[in-house]
């Protein structure tokens, strides 16, 4: 299971949702760890990438209920997450962020707060258009959302490909499967079975059909490597690529 994220008073559970075809809605949690009320405003994008780059557009796909939320210090809001589209075909999935916003009091017209404290679901924390500037906010949190049947391991088809230069390598991957694939702790294995982390943690998505490219310092020439590994779907797997 995911753990939360948290960062200055707002905490985030879970990290990621899965909305099954036999659901209708899923949850999470927001709560403040801090020791004053805060404000959070949350807003649903589709999640697509191009060019290796993540791409995010507004969507009414989900819902979230309510979009803007006062939490009081030591106190939780849950938030509906509802599914208001239609299925994707059976074996894909769909994906999307939610973009939580930390929003400072100040930030926050009177009605807006009103709004908020009541749990309205129209509440919006912005100014009329053309009134004020940009909304301003303490910190931001972008939580996936995958739409479909697959697991949380789902089973994916991935092509690696590696080119090298004097002082970079880029690992690059295709996925051809229907499923995103998560990618973590991109390790080379030398032939005495030593371990040298090239990236460590989460590296990013591959969402189904698209490619993805990183670049890493590359080894000393002297060092002669065995084979690539990664955390894929939180699954250590071998990395089929040429190696030095």
């Amino acid at each position: 299971m995911a753990l939360p994220v948290s960062a200055a008073g707002l905490e985030v559970s879970p990290t990621s949702l899965q909305i099954a075809s036999r659901q209708s809605a899923d949850g999470i949690t927001l709560r403040n760890v801090g020791d004053v009320t805060m404000y959070a405003q949350v807003r649903v994008f589709a999640w697509s990438q191009q060019n290796n780059e993540d791409l995010l557009t507004p969507s009414t796909a989900l819902s979230v209920s309510p979009p803007m939320v006062q939490i009081a210090p030591g106190t939780s809001q849950l938030l509906r997450v509802i599914r208001s589209s239609g299925l994707p075909p059976s074996g894909t999935e769909e994906t999307y962020r939610l973009i939580i916003d930390e929003i400072p009091a100040s930030s926050i017209t009177p009605a807006a707060a009103q709004a908020a404290a009541s749990g309205a679901s129209n509440s919006t924390a912005a100014p009329a258009k053309g009134t004020a500037p940009a909304l301003s906010f303490y910190m931001r949190y972008s939580l996936p959302v995958f739409l479909g049947d697959s697991s949380d391991a789902p089973q994916t088809t991935l092509t690696w490909s590696l080119a090298k230069s004097a002082n970079e390598w880029t690992i690059g991957v295709i996925n051809t499967g229907a499923n995103r694939a998560q990618v973590a702790d991109i390790t080379a294995v030398l032939p005495s079975g030593e371990k040298q982390v090239l990236m460590s943690g989460l590296v990013g998505y591959v969402l189904a059909g698209q490619s993805r490219h990183w670049n890493v310092p590359a080894p000393a020439s002297t060092t002669k490597i065995d084979h690539f590994q990664a955390m894929i779907n939180r699954t250590v797997q071998p990395i089929h690529v040429s190696a030095p």
